[in-house]
Formats: structure tokens, C-alpha cells, sequence
């Protein structure tokens, strides 16, 4: 796991450090930055126009209209590189438009966890905590393709086969998932029957990464390198041309099985998806104001404020943050009490206010942005982490003074870190906490952090879809299970409330352990405090209808958006 997670970490880290470099601080949504409207919120504007909340276990919708229009082609822009299109390596841009061309078995909402689309699979079983048997949908048939692939229905051997290929093929994205919790794969009829190692909570939400979605078996037994600029599957869309460098066409799946709910119409209703690579953002802003695109990703919310009015916003949470981690391995962090007086010291607001400009939330063990994983917010303020500068200046005082040395990545816009810094230098000092700092490079800190070579950082994080890896920076083993980057506490109680959140499959009975995993945690001092969750935002023009929101990149699954013509 370590591996991946590191090769994951460099090439997102490098490429978004490139993309703002070239003048575009705007990710490509879905894949650097997991979209879904968050609703209503509590801190930072207010939901746009336009936006209907539904409830936890429905997507919401952007723009509702009357009897959708079919037709049209649907013209958007990112500001990265494509990659390769084979579904189980590729982690550029093309791993964004994965669900557009494959599918999933299915795939849980991380916004909405109560939130589900089966998709290749029609019904789930578990006859026990380790055995899933999946239902193969008939009828997802594979589109029409240069590649020599069959128009046939996927089946359950198309499951096995790329499953077992993940399983054994290290540089896939989902190698150490596959390899180290995948038992078995076997397909019988119209199933498919998966047994894990264990019984492990986030199988469903892995399964169906895109990472992991299932390709016609003829594309893996044949010349894999074929995928590299080519495509077929059985998805919403069939590539079409692919221009590295420029930009990609698709096309509307004429196969495609999935009809909108709605209406009872087969979808998409658009005719096609014209991708073009646009870096610098101003250029994409240009482009879309002209109406040249029907989607655009402004900078932050006060772009996207002022792009408001004829067009259609969309708020989305960012599941990635900035935290201050401590090494209970060195002094003075083996005192518990030193621990409590960093998190009496930090105050969150500042960071809402000044690096968001109010457009971000306070976030706790496990990060808002997860959904109903996290504690409640009041909860937080009032009891787990209170601000409070006397507490953290008393026990200062009990201790005989704190001094420590912190390392952090210098030179660096990821994530806003760098105004982060000075806000958590002035509380610190403000708590009369005294701090030596070590900026280091980007490939440095990332070597020290993973070695355990700090007594603590203002640390980056990568996008967390689950409170697993969370929970798991807590734990004896570490957020990746090799004693990388840092240790928990080796506390026996909170090892097995960890535990006991990793195998409870009951989606409810899962969200009340979490709850207590990190209530437990917090009271014995917790090693590493995540800071502040924000926003991203997609802005679309008012002609685009019916967007399916607030539940992830699983809208990539839905398709149900029209546009008029």
C-alpha cells in the first residue's frame, strides 16, 4: 500500500504543481477533487440559485427544467493531461472519464454514504461478512469501437478477469486493495462471487473506485497498449478521437442500458462530450464566457460568485486538508499534555475566514466532507477540540515551557498551505508555544514524513474518500498499515475501536463506530489534528439542466443532465 500511496502522492503532487505553474490553479473535477453539493452548510456562502437539496440517500439537482431535450453536444475543458485510458493504471485526466467509457459493479456515494448505483451489478448479496455475490445486470452491452471488441453483454467473466488482473499486476492503481483484501473471485450463471480476506467495511467503497472499473475482457487479453489512446466498453459514452495535448471527443453510447428514472428514457440525452485541454484558467474563462464551453472551473468562490447570475453553480466539498501532526515517538510529544495544549491552541476560524474567505468548514478526526461519518460540528467545538488559549498557555506553564522543531513543505500553493502557515505559526505563539521551523522541499518532506524523521509538520494530505486511512493515522501501524509517515498511540482501546470501524459491514452500525472511534481517540490526546475543509466549484451555463450533484463523482454514473438546443 505504501507504494501506490506514495506513487499516487508524487504524480498528483507533481502534476497539480505543474497545472499552477502553467497559470491554472482549477483541478480537473473528479479527479483531483472529489465534487458533490454539500446542500445547505454552516459557514461560507450560502447555496447558489438553483440547487435542490434532496436527501441523504439521493443525489441532489442543479437546475431543474421541464421534459428534458435530447440532443446536443456537451463542451467542457480540464486543465491536465489525458494518460493512458487502460481502466486499472491510468491516474490522469483520463482516470476522470473512466465511468464515462466503462463501469463499475457498483459505487458507494463518499459525500452520501447512505447513496448507491448498481451499475454492471443489478443486486448484491452477503451471505456472511466476507462473501459478496454480485447480480450481473443483462443487457450492458459494449458500444460500438475501432478495436475489434464484440457488441456483446458484459458478464460475470468479464468481472473475474479484471478483478485477477488488477490482483496481479503491481502497478495498477488498486494492486494492494485487490491484493491484500480479495480472496477470491468466482462466476457462476449470471453472478459473480467475491470473498475478502477479512471482513473489511470499505470493500463496496472500494470495489467501485474507478480504479477498479471492468473493461470487455477482450481489451485485457489482447495488446494492452491499444488503451493507451483507445477505448471500449459498455459505459454512457464511446472515446472517439483522442488528441494528448488537446483534447478528446466522445460519443453517445447507442448500447447504453441505463434509462432516467424520470422519465423512463434511455440516457445520456446528449449526443456526444467535446473535452478540450485548456491549462491556463483565464483562457478557460474566456472560453466559457463567450459560450465556446458549457462548463467551467473558477478559482474559488468569489470567481464563482461573480460568474453567478446567468449561470449555474455548483458548491462543491474538498475531501483533501491540512494537518498538524505530532510525533509521539519524540519528546515533548510523549506527554499527552503537550498534545492537549496544541489542540487547545488552534483556533479554526481564522483558517475559515482568511485561507477561504468563510468558504470552508472546521473539520474533526474524520473530515467533514465524508458526510454523516463525521461528529457534528457543535459537538467538536464544544467538547473534542475546544479552542482555548488559557488551557494551552497553563499546561505550557505545567510542563515547563514547549519548544519544538517542525518540519513542512516550503514553496508550496498545494492546498493553500502556505497561508496556513503563518495563521498556525501566530496561534502557536500566541499560546506561547516556541517553534523552530525547517521548510523543506517538496520530495524531502514527503521522504521524512514517510521514514517518520520529524517531531511534526503542517502537513499536506491526499483526498480521503472514507474515515478509513483517517482513523487509521491513529493506529499503531499507520494511515497505510506499514508504520509509514506516523504511528498512533498503540493505545489498546483505540486499536480496537479502529478495528471494530474497519470490519462493521451495517452501513448505520459503521457510522456510530466511527463516531466512537474518534471520540475515544480525543480523549486520549490524538497525534494528529486536521484543520479545515473547503470548497471547489464547477460553474455550467443555464442551458445545462437536471445535473446530478451532492454525491461525489458517482453523478459520473448518472448521465441524467440535458442540454438545450
Amino acid at each position: 500500500m505504501s507504494e501506490y500511496w506514495r506513487r499516487f502522492t508524487d504524480r498528483r503532487v507533481s502534476r497539480r504543481t505543474a497545472i499552477r505553474a502553467m497559470g491554472s490553479s482549477a483541478l480537473a473535477a473528479g479527479l483531483l477533487t472529489v465534487v458533490g453539493c454539500e446542500g445547505g452548510s454552516s459557514g461560507g456562502p450560502s447555496s447558489f440559485p438553483g440547487q435542490t437539496t434532496v436527501a441523504p440517500d439521493r443525489p441532489d439537482v442543479l437546475n431543474s427544467a421541464g421534459a428534458p431535450q435530447r440532443g446536443g453536444v456537451f463542451h467542457t475543458s480540464e486543465a491536465a493531461e489525458f494518460g493512458t485510458f487502460d481502466p486499472h493504471i491510468g491516474i490522469a485526466l483520463a482516470s476522470a472519464y473512466f465511468p464515462r467509457v466503462y463501469n463499475v459493479l457498483v459505487n458507494q456515494s463518499a459525500a452520501k454514504p447512505e447513496f448507491m448505483v448498481f451499475d454492471l451489478a443489478s443486486r448484491l448479496e452477503m451471505p456472511d461478512d466476507q462473501t459478496f455475490v454480485f447480480t450481473i445486470r443483462p443487457g450492458v452491452k459494449v458500444g460500438p469501437n475501432n478495436l475489434g471488441v464484440p457488441q456483446r453483454d458484459l458478464d460475470p467473466e468479464d468481472v473475474r478477469i479484471n478483478i485477477e488482473r488488477i490482483q496481479s499486476t503491481p502497478e495498477a492503481s488498486s494492486y494492494a486493495f485487490a491484493h491484500d483484501y480479495i480472496a477470491s473471485v468466482t462466476s457462476s450463471g449470471d453472478s459473480v462471487t467475491i470473498k475478502t480476506t477479512s471482513p473489511y467495511a470499505w470493500f463496496l467503497n472500494r470495489i467501485g473506485l474507478f480504479f477498479n472499473t471492468i473493461a470487455p475482457r477482450e481489451l485485457l487479453l489482447g495488446d494492452v497498449s491499444r488503451m493507451t489512446s483507445e477505448a471500449a466498453g459498455a459505459g454512457p459514452f464511446v472515446l472517439k478521437t483522442l488528441r494528448e495535448g488537446q483534447g478528446a471527443e466522445f460519443e453517445r453510447n447507442p448500447n447504453y442500458y441505463r434509462k432516467d428514472d424520470a422519465t423512463g428514457e434511455q440516457l445520456p440525452y446528449v449526443d456526444g462530450i467535446d473535452l478540450r485541454v485548456i491549462l491556463d484558467r483565464s483562457t478557460a474563462r474566456t472560453a466559457f464566457i463567450s459560450g465556446q464551453l458549457d462548463r467551467y472551473v473558477p478559482g474559488d468562490a468569489v470567481e464563482a460568485a461573480d460568474l453567478a447570475g446567468d449561470y449555474v453553480i455548483q458548491r462543491d466539498p474538498n475531501f483533501s486538508y491540512v494537518a498538524f501532526t505530532m510525533n509521539h515517538e519524540r519528546r515533548p510529544f510523549d506527554d499527552p499534555r503537550v498534545r492537549r495544549a496544541f489542540s487547545r491552541a488552534i483556533n479554526r476560524a481564522p483558517y475559515v475566514e482568511i485561507v477561504y474567505r468563510g468558504d470552508a468548514r472546521p473539520n474533526g478526526l474524520v473530515h467533514w466532507p465524508v458526510g454523516s461519518y463525521a461528529l457534528d460540528p457543535a459537538e467538536l467545538a464544544e467538547i473534542y477540540q475546544p479552542f482555548d488559549l488559557g488551557e494551552a498557555r497553563q499546561i505550557g506553564e505545567q510542563v515547563g515551557g514547549i519548544r519544538v522543531r517542525m518540519m513542512y513543505p516550503g514553496e508550496t500553493f498545494l492546498l493553500e498551505h502556505d497561508k496556513h502557515l503563518p495563521i498556525f505559526l501566530q496561534q502557536m505563539k500566541d499560546a506561547g508555544i516556541e517553534m523552530d521551523l525547517e521548510p523543506l522541499s517538496l520530495t524531502n518532506w514527503i521522504d521524512r514524513y514517510y521514514n517518520r524523521d520529524y517531531e511534526c509538520s503542517l502537513a499536506l494530505n491526499q483526498i480521503y474518500e472514507t474515515p478509513e486511512i483517517p482513523l487509521g493515522f491513529h493506529t499503531i501501524s499507520g494511515p497505510l498499515g506499514d508504520g509509514s509517515y506516523v504511528q498512533g498511540l498503540g493505545d489498546p482501546e483505540i486499536e480496537a475501536a479502529v478495528k471494530k470501524s474497519r470490519e462493521t459491514i451495517e452501513l448505520d452500525e459503521r457510522i456510530r463506530a466511527v463516531h466512537d472511534a474518534q471520540k475515544l481517540i480525543y480523549s486520549k490526546d490524538p497525534m494528529m489534528l486536521p484543520l479545515v475543509s473547503g470548497y471547489t466549484y464547477q460553474v455550467y451555463r443555464s442551458g445545462v439542466h437536471d445535473i446530478a450533484a451532492g454525491v461525489g463523482t458517482t453523478s459520473f454514473l448518472l448521465n441524467t443532465f440535458w442540454k438545450e438546443t
